[in-house]
């Protein structure tokens, strides 16, 4: 019994992380979206104008699937998100580390202190990130397959 309910409060840390981490990541972006344009750009992936529309969009789906992933109607697809999402900064941060930029990733918005990037953590961060989301969506698959037929 112990056991069922550590691991239900601790998918449900995992699930207040996640929305915590992406909304706090979104609001600063939504207020400034110039500012996180210019780190979008910095990557060198996309062209500018794709830029400015990546830097106006992506705010606003990190903090949808963010709250998203706290609603049980769309916590799967918000999940699956999330996933996308993380493995796409992962690769990013990956290409950009590996082509020698030193840049601020623009994570959360304008950034304060430092310009350049501490690539290790931000994939580190971000695979526990991707294994908060993986354990949410292990326990959701799990209980879909226990929940009693109505």
């Amino acid at each position: 019994m112990a056991a069922i309910i550590n691991k239900r409060l601790l998918v449900l840390l995992a699930r207040l992380a996640l929305a915590g981490v992406f909304v706090t990541a979104a609001l600063p972006k939504i207020e400034d979206p110039a500012a996180f344009g210019i780190s979008v750009a910095a990557f060198r992936v996309i062209d500018s104008e794709l830029s400015a529309w990546v830097a106006l969009l992506l705010p606003w789906l990190e903090l949808v699937i963010g709250l998203g992933i706290l609603l049980p109607v769309i916590r799967r697809t918000s999940g699956a998100l999330i996933a996308l999402l993380l493995l796409l900064f992962i690769t990013l941060h990956l290409s950009a580390w590996a082509r020698g930029l030193d840049i601020s990733c623009g994570c959360f918005g304008a950034e304060t202190g430092e310009a350049g990037a501490d690539y290790r953590w931000l994939i580190l961060r971000n695979l526990l990130l991707l294994g908060a989301v993986t354990l949410v969506h292990k326990q959701d698959r799990q209980s879909n397959n226990t929940a009693p037929l109505s």
